[in-house]
Formats: C-alpha cells, sequence, structure tokens
C-alpha cells in the first residue's frame, strides 16, 4: 500500500507542481496580454497623432495658399489702380479739346511722368544704361557701333529701348547700341599687286 500511497503523492505533488506551472504561465500570459494592449494602445495614440499632424500640415498649407493668393490679389489691386490713375488721365488730356499742341504734348509727358513715379513707388526701378559697361544680364545689344577709342570699348552709347527691373529681378531687358573698338586700317603706301 505504501507504494500506491508513494505513488498516490508523487501524483499530488506532480499535479501540484503542474498547476503551479499552469499558473505562473497564466500570470506570464497575462502580463503578455497587457504589453500588447499597452502597445496597441501607444500604437494608436501615435497613430491619431501622426494623422493630426498631417491634417495640421495639410490646413496650414491651405492657409498659406489662400493668404498667398490674397497677397497676389492685392498686389493686382495695386497695380489696377495705377493703370485706371493713367487712363483716366489720358482720356481726360484727349477730351480737352484743346488745339494748343504744345499744352497737349504737355499733359501727356506729366501724365507719364506721375505714371513712372507710382511704379517707382511700388519698386519699378529704370535700368540705367548712359556710358554704363554692357552687360548681358540686364542688357540686349541691338547694334555694334564702331568706335576708335579702345577705352570706349563695350560701353553703351545709345539706348534703343528701356529696360526695368523689379528688385532685382528683370522685367525687361534694355536694348542698347553698344561701342566696338574698331583699330583704325594701316596704310603701308601703295597696295602690292605681286607684280616684281
Amino acid at each position: 500500500m505504501e507504494n500506491q500511497n508513494g505513488s498516490t503523492e508523487v501524483k499530488e505533488a506532480e499535479a501540484v507542481q503542474a498547476e503551479e506551472t499552469q499558473d505562473e504561465r497564466e500570470v506570464e500570459l497575462a502580463s503578455l496580454r497587457e504589453k500588447v494592449e499597452a502597445q496597441a494602445r501607444r500604437i494608436d495614440e501615435l497613430a491619431r497623432a501622426y494623422a493630426d499632424a498631417i491634417n495640421e500640415r495639410e490646413a496650414f498649407r491651405r492657409r498659406i495658399e489662400r493668404e498667398a493668393e490674397r497677397q497676389l490679389e492685392t498686389a493686382r489691386g495695386d497695380v489696377a489702380v495705377i493703370l485706371l490713375d493713367a487712363a483716366e488721365d489720358l482720356r481726360r488730356a484727349v477730351e480737352s479739346q484743346t488745339d494748343d499742341a504744345k499744352a497737349l504734348a504737355e499733359g501727356v509727358r506729366l501724365i507719364a511722368e506721375n505714371f513712372l513715379r507710382q511704379l517707382g513707388q511700388m519698386g519699378l526701378e529704370r535700368i540705367d544704361t548712359e556710358g554704363k559697361a554692357f552687360d548681358p544680364l540686364v542688357h540686349e545689344a541691338v547694334d555694334l557701333v564702331p568706335v576708335d577709342d579702345p577705352a570706349r570699348d563695350g560701353t553703351i552709347v545709345d539706348e534703343a529701348r528701356a529696360g526695368w527691373k523689379f528688385g532685382e529681378r528683370v522685367l525687361r531687358a534694355a536694348r542698347v547700341r553698344v561701342a566696338r573698338y574698331v583699330p583704325p586700317a594701316k596704310e603701308d603706301g601703295p597696295p602690292n599687286d605681286g607684280a616684281a
């Protein structure tokens, strides 16, 4: 009987040990489930934060685009006002019905000066050409003018059309005539025609 009792005790000990192992596994499994759930919550939290960041970025981009469009419309409006003022001044000059050509010419000159002054206040600037060295970044050569002074070679001698820039941006290059030094022909006496 002792053998049977010993065997029963062994079985009971094994059952207790198996139960303890099962409990340890369940505790470990519960711990792992908790960790997985915590990581899943963290992943959800990060995914929501990422989606919010993307939405905020898109909203910011749309705001910037709207602001740029608003600024562009404001600038267009400012230019339109200047153009309208000049057009109205020209219309009044034409409708003045004066026979005095000098007075009409003076009125048109004043309108042009006022128009250019207003454009200058907006940042438009005429490109300086008189006596300057030719610069292909702001000048367009339309003609070369021969000169006999090598010091004048490459300098602008005349402006065919004014050039304009807005800040550092060239809107229209100045069309200019550029001096080109041409050495005078040497005279060595009568030409040699090859006869001896």
